[in-house]
């Protein structure tokens, strides 16, 4: 698994961060690199607890990886600290690219004001993006930031990934949001994110070229979900209730935003949606979440073999309909309440 990148196949939130976790726990030391910025929240379980980590990629074993913030980032100096603090990462194991821009006050302040009609963090991502692109005179790259410097190692995270690519370790791109809200091929421009947000745009961001990814993995959910208020049309909308009753769970299990803790909307699942974001992604595999959402009774479920029948259809048929191979199966909110399914893929759910 040289190279892989990590992507979402919906309006984000799918679960990008607890497949990134899965895939680092079958390695010794992966090279982990994030993309995107602090607009966006990833969930990993680290010793119990659950973490949402908005800068530094996912891992459950954090003191085994090396973390890289790619020269596409924009980075919110405290809270890249605050996490390097929490999960003790040594100065050695974190990269930081100096091309990376620094997001200042005045681009939170900036995109609270110019953002009203549409459901943003304000973290101001977009903004400081903006300026790097204007190439105006007040922009801070991460090369400029001794607090950074510090903290972190500062160095350009392309040539580092070329190499230890060529000695064979296992890198893995964390991609954020998803597919449905690419700048770019989102279909609902302006309610869409400040970048693209297809496998190709991260490997980009990162300085990949396209022959150095080896595997795609796209994330979705059974229910896709997206951040709550004037976030955008949302085919199929449903309520959380609605869930609960088709589910037979015993009480209702809403869902909020990691980073600003707003309800989310949830919808019915829209094959054509995801089958249009694997035209544009090419996976070579899919990490389904929320086989719990499906059937109450998937909570927790560790084999393939024990999801209900309803469950099992649902695998199946989409992976028809995809021709994609399901390699990850998600029956909760823990990183470890999943299930890897392990090739032939031809057979999912009779094994």
């Amino acid at each position: 698994m040289p190279a892989t990148i990590v992507v979402g196949g919906q309006y984000g939130s799918e679960g990008k961060g607890k497949v990134v976790a899965l895939l680092a726990s079958r390695l010794d030391s992966p090279w982990l690199v994030r993309c995107g910025g602090p607009n966006s929240g990833h969930t990993v379980t680290i010793d119990g607890s659950d973490v949402v980590l908005r800068q530094v990629p996912c891992c459950a074993e954090p003191q085994k990886a090396t973390f890289c913030i790619s020269a596409g980032c924009a980075i919110d100096e405290e809270v890249l600290l605050g996490e390097i603090n929490m999960l003790d990462i040594d100065r050695n194991r974190i990269i930081v690219d100096p091309r990376a821009v620094i997001v200042s006050e005045q681009d939170r302040v900036n995109e609270r004001r110019e953002l009203r009609g549409i459901a943003s963090t304000c973290s101001g991502n977009g903004a400081a993006l903006i300026r790097r692109m204007t190439r105006q005179a007040d922009v801070t790259l991460a090369k400029d930031s001794s607090t950074l410097r510090a903290r972190c190692r500062i160095e350009t995270i392309a040539p580092l990934l070329h190499d230890a690519l060529h000695r064979g370790a296992d890198v893995i791109v964390e991609g954020s949001q998803g597919f449905a809200l690419s700048l770019l091929h989102g279909a609902d421009y302006p309610f869409v994110t400040s970048r693209d947000t297809t496998a190709a745009g991260f490997a980009m961001e990162v300085g990949l070229s396209p022959r150095h990814i080896d595997n795609i993995i796209m994330v979705i959910r059974t229910f896709p979900i997206r951040v709550g208020g004037t976030s955008g049309p949302f085919a199929g909308e449903i309520s959380w209730e609605e869930i609960r009753r088709a589910s037979a769970a015993p009480v209702v299990f809403p869902e909020y935003t990691s980073v600003t803790k707003r309800l989310r909307r949830v919808a019915h699942f829209d094959l054509g949606s995801v089958k249009l974001a694997c035209q544009y992604n090419r996976p070579t595999g899919l990490a389904v979440m929320g086989l719990d959402r499906i059937d109450y009774d998937n909570t927790g479920v560790t084999t393939a073999r024990d999801l209900t029948t309803r469950a099992q259809e649902f695998l199946r048929a989409l992976e028809l309909a995809t021709e994609v191979p399901i390699e990850f199966v998600g029956t909760g909110f823990g990183t470890f309440e999943a299930i890897t399914i392990q090739a032939p893929h031809t057979n999912l759910c009779h094994a």
